[in-house]
């Protein structure tokens, strides 16, 4: 090969080279022109957080409470996510619900460890009016809400008001503790 030939071989793999150097790699990938906009990647919708509550519902034959557990959206009130899970009454069918059919939740506020549990007057007016309903209604209460570490007693409260007794057979004018005798802990 004569010099003249190696002069031409060598310019024409040259200019093969800067041909396929101007090449983007993106536009052999996508197919698009240089310098079009690149379609958006699908940002990955962050996991919900979630959280889990427990809440207490009777048995069918009212002599005990059972611990339910709900997964919630998180929340910053899960506390008042729990009541209102306990209100709304039991998923499984073999349980039956502590609290009066219309009560409502009115609010809750927590001090010294102590939550002040607000509901409507239908927790009252709406009960069985025997003395099982009182201590499952009772009971549910304050089990659900001392599920939470930071809570050491219930004060149940009736239209932002103590009240001395749900149904006439229990005191509810004192914060009350956690009763663990009540609870079985499944069906």
């Amino acid at each position: 090969m004569s010099n003249r030939s190696r002069y031409i071989a060598l310019v024409a793999v040259f200019l093969i080279a800067l041909f396929a150097a101007g090449c983007e790699p993106d536009q052999a990938v996508t197919g698009q022109p240089p310098g079009a906009k690149q379609p958006e990647k699908q940002a990955t919708p962050p996991a919900a957080e979630t959280m889990s509550v427990t809440v207490y519902h009777a048995t069918q034959d009212a002599a005990f409470l059972v611990p339910e557990t709900h997964t919630l959206p998180k929340t910053d009130q899960p506390v008042q996510a729990a009541v209102e899970q306990l209100l709304a009454g039991p998923k499984t069918p073999e349980l039956v619900r502590a609290l009066p059919a219309g009560t409502k939740l009115r609010g809750i506020t927590v001090k010294d460890h102590i939550a002040y549990v607000d509901f409507n007057d239908k927790l009252v007016k709406n009960g069985s009016g025997g003395s099982a309903g009182e201590i499952l209604a009772v009971s549910a209460i304050v089990n659900t809400v001392t599920e939470f570490a930071d809570i050491y007693k219930v004060q149940i409260m009736v239209e932002g008001r103590k009240i001395q007794t749900l149904y006439g057979h229990m005191d509810t004018s004192e914060p009350l503790s956690r009763s663990e005798k009540i609870i079985k802990k499944s069906l």
